[in-house]
């Protein structure tokens, strides 16, 4: 394990104790009735698991091969990130008033679109169906409070 991938975990280690402790000092609450800190709490119990999972695989050796900083940067397309963005940005912009329901499926057409081609039918029925389900969660199950458009939904 290099010297550098153990400084970072016990870093990360370090930070996730401080989070959890600020969390429980604004009070954990419980499940059916939670108070501020139980995220955080949860944030940083997550945090932790995964630095220590990480911490642990570095010492048994199980990634004997780390790339070098110059390789892992090498096959990144940069043009679907910034795409990616800019659609994020169309989305935020175009929810507010188009309403949750048809911008988030616009939002995956295009997505799926450009992850991986497929006929328009599979992309639109495979959005339709994550933002009828993301509707049925939060909109009805929760009684949130998601943008409407023009046609009430």
């Amino acid at each position: 394990m290099k010297k550098t991938n153990l400084i970072n975990d016990l870093v990360w280690i370090t930070l996730a104790l401080l989070v959890c402790i600020g969390g429980l000092r604004l009070g954990f609450g419980s499940f059916q009735q939670p108070q501020a800190g139980f995220m955080p709490f949860l944030a940083g119990l997550l945090l932790g698991v995964l630095a220590l999972m990480d911490l642990v695989t570095g010492w048994m050796g199980q990634w004997k091969e780390e790339k070098e900083d110059r390789n892992i940067w090498s096959g990144i397309d940069w043009g679907k990130i910034i795409f990616t963005m800019a659609v994020l940005f169309v989305y935020a912009f175009i929810s507010s008033f188009l309403g949750f329901v048809i911008g988030a499926s616009l939002l995956l057409m295009v997505l799926f679109r450009m992850m991986e081609p497929r006929p328009w039918w599979v992309i639109l029925l495979a959005s339709l169906m994550t933002v009828g389900l993301f509707y049925l969660v939060f909109q009805i199950g929760l009684e949130g409070q998601l943008p409407r458009g023009p046609f009430g939904f």
